[in-house]
């Protein structure tokens, strides 16, 4: 029979760690460890690549909150009218960014009338080639699709949206 000293402390379950080279080791390994867990549990809640709602943006008339409102199969039959306008809604988007140093250009020349600033502006802002134009037919389409019940759920969504952004904006 052994007797123990009432001095002897406990076996402790952690290891002793003598270098400080393995405690931060140790340490940045958690944290990968813990953002490779994250993403993974961020992936499964937020389901597949193709229920998210990319390119949404582009119609900013009809809200994000109702497409997650919608069944799966709903929001995939609605989002692939986003999917099937997306590259035409990009270029516009570029075109728009390449539009802007135009403006800017113009707005230096020493002969500037208020004319070419205005057919400038309207280049990128009217007519059927515009990212809102373009915008607005996808819209169009989305909506042309919707039944009663989903046009209800549309229109709750978008007030609901308003009366958010004015809270947001009062405060």
């Amino acid at each position: 029979m052994t007797s123990e000293s009432p001095l002897a402390q406990p076996k402790s379950w952690l290891p002793q760690l003598r270098s400080r080279w393995w405690t931060a080791l140790l340490g940045v390994s958690l944290m990968l460890n813990l953002l490779v867990g994250g993403i993974l549990l961020g992936n499964r809640i937020s389901g597949s690549r193709d229920m998210r709602l990319s390119g949404a943006s582009y119609v900013q008339l009809i809200p994000r909150s109702f497409f997650r409102e919608l069944s799966n199969e709903r929001r995939k039959q609605l989002m692939q009218i986003v999917r099937d306008n997306r590259d035409d809604l990009r270029s516009l988007r570029k075109q728009y960014e390449s539009s802007s140093l135009i403006l800017a250009e113009l707005l230096e020349k020493a002969d500037f009338t208020p004319e070419e600033l205005r057919q400038s502006v309207a280049t990128f802002t009217t007519g059927t080639e515009s990212l809102a134009a373009r915008g607005g037919e996808v819209v169009i389409r989305i909506v042309s699709q919707l039944s009663p019940e989903e046009r209800k759920l549309l229109a709750q969504a978008i007030r609901k949206r308003d009366e958010a952004g004015k809270k947001h904006r009062n405060e």
